[in-house]
């Protein structure tokens, strides 16, 4: 009996997208997509290594990350434009990994966007456990049989207008900082680039609801996880470049879009437990109760609340980001009465006292002795068939970025071993996947 195909359906193709009713384009991109897919699931036939085994699922996911890719492409959206800015501006290239020759197109589609975008899905799928090198043969070939559908596309492709009008912002729009944050949101969540952090908010959240089940608190899963959806839009940072989704929309949208600097300007959001205060001249005000740091707020972002939360002494569990050079509060908020149990709660918190404290590094001492354990340990885990000292020193949580920076700087850290072959773009790009990896 003839296997039966596996298909892309509006619902798969509409999940990288911030809308649910179909533009006039989805029809044809989701039989883009579909192509794709048939014409790339052969190639996983003839592989027995388990790291580059997809699921039949998995396949439907690359194959509608790179039709959106080319959608991208085709109506000028800029979302991987944008990424080809950043890095040419960072590292002097429009990608990274790949040697860059004149056939290589701003603006349009290329063979080296498409192979680094496959080895971006498989390393985000794998949690970045196995150095995968970015010109595996598999990935070259996927890359050569989706151009081809591509470039015999490209010339007549349509342009997704609902995609377009999305990117648009009016200067109201721009001013509006819950409007941004959708925006920013859906696109370090769901867009091609990050859908897979949508996926690590989606395990976050599933844990914290059944924690909260465990603990008799169903009835405030609503508010917890509408807390950890807002502080993942806020402070997330990407694997591309680093850059928080409100900095990646800023460099989509462009300089010339009013909504540009707005952007840039959002910074953390900081979610703890402040007391209302009116200040002087009526404007509204919190202290937080931890370290007595006192806020100014944009009224704005008061607009909907009930009477009883804007009353002086009132406790708020809420969270404060910085936008346009003012404090506005945003996301879910809870009030208590003052009371001593509360009190003592909050004072017993060490994650309030340090709310506003940057992270810091170990000192390079201890730094460096982590290091020269890990380096030591050349022998190959047997857990891991594919592990290597030099790239469990990216990974390990206790060196910091900038220590790390450091060490490829004055040429530490020793070469990558390759998989499968001898040539290992990593190694010339190890600044990019320190980005890539410390986020």
């Amino acid at each position: 009996m003839e296997k039966k195909k596996n298909n892309i359906y509006s619902s798969d193709w509409l999940q990288l997208h911030p809308y649910q009713n179909s533009a006039r384009t989805d029809f044809y991109y989701t039989q883009i997509a579909n192509r794709i897919l048939h014409r790339i699931a052969p190639l996983f036939d003839s592989t027995d290594e388990d790291f580059l085994t997809l699921s039949e699922s998995e396949q439907k996911e690359l194959s509608c990350m790179l039709a959106a890719y080319f959608e991208d492409a085709i109506s000028q959206t800029g979302i991987f434009r944008a990424f080809r800015q950043l890095h040419r501006a960072r590292y002097g290239t429009p990608v990274p990994f790949f040697p860059i020759g004149n056939e290589y197109a701003d603006d349009e589609i290329n063979k080296e966007d498409v192979q680094f975008l496959v080895w971006h899905y498989f390393m985000q799928l794998n949690n970045l456990e196995i150095p995968l090198p970015p010109a595996l043969a598999l990935f070259g070939k996927i890359a050569e049989s989706v151009m081809e559908i591509l470039d015999e596309e490209y010339e007549t492709a349509p342009e997704n207008e609902k995609m377009q009008e999305y990117f648009r912002f009016t200067d109201k729009e721009a001013a509006n900082l819950h409007l941004l944050h959708s925006k920013f949101f859906w696109l370090g969540t769901q867009s091609y680039l990050f859908a897979n952090n949508g996926l690590i908010l989606q395990e976050e959240a599933e844990s914290l609801a059944e924690q909260a089940k465990n603990d008799n608190m169903e009835e405030q899963i609503p508010d917890i996880v509408n807390l950890l959806c807002n502080d993942f839009g806020y402070n997330n940072t990407t694997e591309l470049c680093a850059l928080s989704p409100a900095q990646w929309l800023a460099e989509i949208v462009g300089e010339d879009s009013p909504a540009y600097a707005p952007l840039r300007s959002i910074g953390q959001k900081y979610t703890g437990y402040f007391r209302f205060e009116m200040q002087d001249g009526g404007k509204p005000g919190f202290r937080h109760i931890a370290t007595d740091r006192a806020f100014t707020v944009n009224p704005q972002s008061l607009n909907g609340f009930p009477k009883e939360m804007k009353e002086n002494g009132v406790i708020l569990y809420t969270g404060l980001v910085e936008f346009n050079g003012e404090w506005w509060l945003t996301g879910q908020t809870r009030s208590y009465e003052e009371n001593e149990e509360l009190l003592d709660e909050i004072s017993a918190s060490n994650d309030e006292y340090e709310l506003f404290e940057p992270e810091t590094e170990l000192p390079d001492e201890e730094q460096e002795a982590i290091l020269a354990d890990l380096l030591a340990n050349d022998t190959t885990d047997e857990e891991s068939e594919y592990s290597h000292p030099t790239w469990n020193a990216l990974l390990c949580d206790e060196l910091g970025k900038k220590f790390l920076y450091r060490q490829i700087e004055k040429q530490q850290l020793p070469a990558l071993a390759p998989i499968q072959q001898t040539d290992f773009p990593l190694n010339e790009n190890l600044k990019f996947i320190l980005n890539y990896i410390k986020r």
